[in-house]
């Protein structure tokens, strides 16, 4: 896969190129995973892209940033759109195009790729995982193949497909993993270990755990409007988690009663809504402890949370182990547990 910046004429425009004979060649799962980040900040008409091999400042011709896109093979990718909205159109099956907002993610099958990728904010951040089609089977145990059987379909037909018709939110614990992911703090052969291991619990959790199983039985019976109501109440979440918050206060940015606030977002988000905060809270705080070194009583402050004792039951109860074990070095590497200082680590 390569980024790289191509002239037409006067203007200059990113281009993003995916050859089947490179695609996996670094993968991250057996010859057959591998993931990217690409990050977008823009200001005063310039666009820094930062992505794959490819790192440089780039003038959008209009009001929105587009990259053309191309491959000389299948796509079949998850696409986790973790700030900013985005949306893929493609330029050679008439009619299809995905669109996937900030905070939510989707699958798509291409049999070739030739379009491009359009990205509206100021700030934009996003997480691809590239899939072999021919391995997704082995990956998941087979059991994929019975679950996604309309997917198998449109592969086996060379026909374009999306997974859900609407985007999907992307689930806390899902985004937990990803921040593991992108933040993977181990090189050379534990990185590989480490990376392998939460990638594989990723593909499962998403494709196969039972959230996503209520997604695809129920979401679909959400009105539009309704789905962008619940939309704005997680986003009110997300930028609020340092805040109180209550059903009616949720409920009135909704535009709904909390009884169908806590149906509805119980359908879309797969569990209920204080559990999905309280997630999101722990998620945070984590992120704190590990990335920025602050003390558990500081992050506890930063989630909303005044008593440390009461965030250290709520973490263990979320997360399955304390706080402090952050603080010492515990992580799962693979099937291993290694327990050292954080000073090791440098």
């Amino acid at each position: 896969m390569e980024l790289r910046l191509k002239k037409d004429g006067n203007e200059h425009y990113l281009h993003k190129t995916i050859k089947g004979e490179q695609l996996f060649s670094n993968a991250h799962i057996r010859n057959s995973v591998r993931f990217e980040t690409i990050e977008i900040d823009r200001k005063e008409g310039e666009a820094t892209v930062s992505g794959p091999t490819f790192s440089n400042k780039v003038r959008p011709v209009g009001k929105n940033l587009e990259m053309c896109v191309s491959s000389n093979c299948p796509i079949l990718k998850l696409h986790f759109s973790l700030q900013g909205a985005y949306r893929h159109e493609t330029l050679e099956n008439k009619g299809f195009s995905i669109h996937i907002p900030e905070s939510h993610c989707n699958l798509y099958y291409v049999p070739s790729l030739k379009g491009k990728d359009i990205f509206y904010d100021k700030k934009t951040k996003i997480f691809e995982i590239y899939v072999a089609q021919d391995s997704i089977d082995q990956l998941l145990f087979g059991e994929f193949k019975e679950v996604f059987a309309d997917l198998h379909g449109a592969i086996d037909n060379l026909k374009p497909f999306v997974l859900w018709e609407k985007s999907r939110p992307i689930p806390a614990n899902i985004m937990g993993k990803i921040n593991e992911i992108v933040q993977c703090p181990y090189t050379n052969q534990v990185r590989k270990c480490y990376l392998e291991s939460k990638l594989a619990v990723l593909l499962i959790d998403l494709l196969l755990g039972k959230h996503t199983a209520k997604a695809l039985a129920s979401g679909a019976d959400i009105p539009k409007a309704d789905y962008r109501a619940l939309e704005k109440v997680e986003g009110f979440i997300r930028k609020n988690l340092k805040k109180p918050l209550n059903i009616l206060e949720l409920a009135k940015i909704a535009g709904f009663n909390a009884t169908k606030l806590k149906r509805d977002f119980k359908k879309v988000y797969g569990i209920p809504v204080f559990k999905y905060i309280t997630t999101l809270r722990m998620e945070e705080a984590k992120k704190m402890i590990v990335e920025e070194e602050v003390s558990i009583a500081h992050a506890a402050y930063e989630v909303g949370y005044a008593n440390p004792q009461h965030f250290t039951a709520a973490f263990k109860r979320t997360m399955g182990y304390l706080p402090s074990s952050l603080k010492r070095g515990i992580y799962m590497v693979g099937y291993l547990f290694i327990d050292l200082p954080l000073s090791y680590w440098g």
